[in-house]
């Protein structure tokens, strides 16, 4: 069990840490506005909910641990344990060597300007607090111009970036690291400026609010009950809770500090105070980190032994080689969902002491595929829903469903993005399947699968078996094998 985790509670807009001493005071939230009838000029924020929690495979998670299923989690880890085994000896067996490094070669090139290269990517985003400066100085009114050069250098940045992973030539990994990290950066700048750009936008509506509320009051000093005067000090009372979030009071968040650590938090929404554990636990980083290298070695194992010598075998037809990669692409995404969410975020939330580690929820009971995408990948699902469903729906008034297909539209794109700059080539099978999913996800709560749980999951999984292997195909023996894996036809096994 963690020690000492705060408990955490809501105001209006913001995440309040609190003691014992006072949770009791605070069990209500404070009004902002006592007159719900009033309309004001500027909108209120959408309010986002943190709180202490961990994640499911957490082993300090106490829930978790007294979970009846829990022998089942020990089983797994000997079994893969002895995969790695057995595939090791094979590996000896027909190679004379303990285990191939022709991937690891691959995965190793060119790593130092890779380096270089990400290191001088993610220091460019630190431009993201100058342009929040300009905004509060009025230098980009956020509202008129402000925004506009913020998607223009939100662009240039993703294009600058891809287009450095084409002159470099990168090998698939590389290429396909790169331009992830930079699209996890451009998410990250968008929802810092965006925050600040509105916040700036409503800092300077409160100035004049409270520049002319004296000057309204002496006019109607004679009036004992005068409704703009009360419709002024409402607005002025939800402006200022705006410019609050926990302790911390907008503009005072906007410096190179907040953002370096906001950089290190494992979350694509930017607050401008996040809930924190007491300190960091050196023995925790330890065990992700070593967990990590372990989960990477049977990823490699089974990529290296039982994916690419089917992929790149030009004697096996399709539909043979999906039934060959069924199992080893799906126990590959378990380890990337593994490696991600449960080793590599919960080591940046201990490093950066963030509390909220409610990175994934149970995805694998899913039943349709929009309970899959609100379930697996928690920061990206709080980004779209913030920043591209609700933003189209209150900006540009899209009604729900429209608002739902601008975002797995959206999404659709990043990701068929990443795979044309990884196999250098547009296909748009990725961004094909994706789309499906908005009819699978009609098919999914027809009354045949929601009262049947056990034929809705059934349903997911067998898309879920048969849609990665397919995606293999489709891109990795059209894209890479003539390329570079017909020199080397690894052995089969």
């Amino acid at each position: 069990m963690m020690p000492n985790q705060p408990v955490i509670t809501r105001t209006a807009t913001a995440p309040v840490l609190t003691t014992k001493d006072n949770q009791n005071s605070l069990l209500s939230p404070p009004i902002v506005n006592p007159r719900p009838q009033l309309q004001f000029k500027l909108a209120k924020q959408r309010p986002l909910h943190f709180k202490a929690r961990l994640t499911q495979f957490d082993l300090s998670n106490t829930d978790s641990s007294n979970d009846a299923f829990r022998g089942f989690y020990t089983l797994f880890w000997i079994a893969m344990g002895l995969y790695v085994i057995q595939a090791i000896v094979r590996c000896y067996e027909q190679e004379g060597i303990l285990l191939s490094l022709g991937f690891y070669r691959l995965l190793s090139q060119d790593g130092m300007a890779l380096l270089i290269s990400d290191i001088f990517m993610v220091s460019l985003t630190l431009f993201s607090v100058l342009f929040s400066k300009m905004f509060i100085w009025n230098v980009l009114p956020y509202e008129t111009v402000g925004f506009i050069v913020q998607h223009i250098c939100q662009a240039l940045f993703l294009f600058l970036n891809i287009y450095w992973t084409f002159w470099r030539d990168w090998p698939w990994v590389q290429s396909g690291f790169f331009t992830m990290h930079t699209i996890v950066m451009m998410m990250k700048m968008h929802s810092y400026t965006a925050l600040n750009g509105d916040l700036s936008v409503k800092l300077r509506r409160l100035r004049q609010l409270k520049t002319e509320l004296p000057k309204l009051i002496a006019a109607n000093k004679d009036k004992a009950d005068n409704k703009s005067i009360q419709h002024v000090e409402a607005e002025i009372s939800f402006l200022e809770e705006e410019m609050v979030h926990g302790n911390t009071r907008f503009p005072n968040n906007v410096t190179v500090k907040n953002f370096l650590d906001y950089l290190l938090v494992p979350s694509l929404v930017y607050w401008m105070e996040f809930p924190r554990t007491a300190r960091v636990r050196v023995w925790y980083v330890f065990e992700k980190t070593t967990a990590t290298l372990g989960s990477f070695l049977m990823l490699y194992v089974t990529t290296e032994r039982y994916i690419l010598p089917k992929l790149y075998d030009p004697s096996m037809s399709e539909p043979r080689v999906i039934l060959e990669l069924l199992f080893p692409f799906m126990i590959n995404y378990l380890f990337i969902f593994y490696i991600i969410f449960e080793c590599i975020l919960n080591a940046f939330a201990e490093l950066s002491r963030f509390a909220d580690r409610n990175f994934y929820d149970d995805w694998w009971n899913s039943v349709t595929y929009d309970e899959f995408a609100r379930k697996w990948n928690k920061p990206v699902h709080h980004w779209l829903l913030r920043h591209v469903y609700a933003e189209s729906m209150q900006s540009y008034k899209l009604s729900k469903p429209n608002a739902t297909f601008i975002t797995f539209l959206l999404s659709s794109l990043f990701h068929e993005l990443v795979l044309v700059i990884v196999t250098r080539k547009i296909r748009l099978y990725m961004f094909g399947i994706q789309m499906l999913q908005l009819p699978m996800i009609v098919i999914g709560r027809m009354p045949l699968f929601r009262k049947r749980f056990w034929l809705g999951n059934t349903f997911f999984w067998l898309c879920m078996l048969f849609g990665p292997p397919l995606l293999g195909i489709l891109y990795c023996r059209e894209a890479f094998w003539a390329s570079w894996a017909s020199p080397r036809i690894p052995n089969a096994i």
